[in-house]
C-alpha cells in the first residue's frame, strides 16, 4: 500500500506541473511558464546540495524530497512545455 501512495504522490507531483506548462506555453505565456520551471529547478538543486552539505536541513529529507517531489515536477514541467510548445507550432502551422 505505501508504494502505491508513493507512485500516486509522485505521478501527481508530476501531473500537475505537466498540464500547467502544457497549457500555458500553448496559449503563449513562455515567460510564466519558464519561471515556474526554474523556480522548480532551483528547488531541486537546493536540495541536492542540502544532502551533501549541513545547511540546516536533514540529508535524508532533502534527498527525499528531491528525488519523490521535485525532480518528477521538473521532468513533467519539461514535457509539458514541449507538449504545448509542439501543439502551439501545429495550431499556428493550421492558420
Amino acid at each position: 500500500m505505501e508504494q502505491a501512495i508513493i507512485i500516486g504522490g509522485m505521478l501527481l507531483c508530476a501531473g500537475v506541473p505537466f498540464a500547467l506548462l502544457a497549457k500555458l506555453v500553448r496559449s503563449g505565456q513562455s515567460g510564466l511558464a519558464l519561471t515556474i520551471g526554474s523556480i522548480i529547478g532551483a528547488a531541486l538543486v537546493i536540495l541536492i546540495f542540502a544532502s551533501g552539505r549541513p545547511i540546516g536541513i536533514d540529508p535524508i529529507f532533502a534527498m527525499t524530497l528531491a528525488m519523490l517531489g521535485f525532480l518528477p515536477a521538473l521532468l513533467g514541467s519539461a514535457a509539458g512545455a514541449f507538449l504545448g510548445w509542439l501543439l502551439r507550432k501545429q495550431d499556428d502551422r493550421m492558420v
